[in-house]
């Protein structure tokens, strides 16, 4: 398994898109997070399994319940980031900022 780091920008939409399926349903949160750490064991088991999207970067949808969410990362210094915890409706790369930003940070 990978090495890995988030963002603090999208620690944080993690914790946002929990507690707005908490305010549903608390079950439905519980298992937003699950779904979310088994994807992210997908990620860190098989870091290149997801094709590059915009270089350097990789997606993986939350598919199937929680399809509209994504986990956006990239690989740095042999670990894998996350970069966003997004909604694909979204505007498409709004946090493609985070890439250079991730690359000071974690360093």
């Amino acid at each position: 398994m990978a090495d890995w780091a988030i963002h603090p920008a999208a620690e944080q939409e993690l914790e946002e898109v929990f507690e707005h399926y908490l305010t549903i349903d608390a079950e439905l949160a519980h298992a937003f997070d699950e779904h979310y750490r088994r994807h992210r064991e997908i990620i860190l088991a098989t870091p290149l399994h997801y094709n590059l999207r915009q270089k350097p970067t990789r997606r993986v949808n939350l598919t199937p319940r929680f399809g509209e969410t994504y986990i956006a990362y990239m690989l740095w210094k042999e670990a894998v980031v996350i970069l966003a915890v997004a909604h694909a409706k979204r505007r498409p790369y709004y946090w493609r900022k985070r890439i250079g930003e991730a690359r000071e940070i974690f360093q």
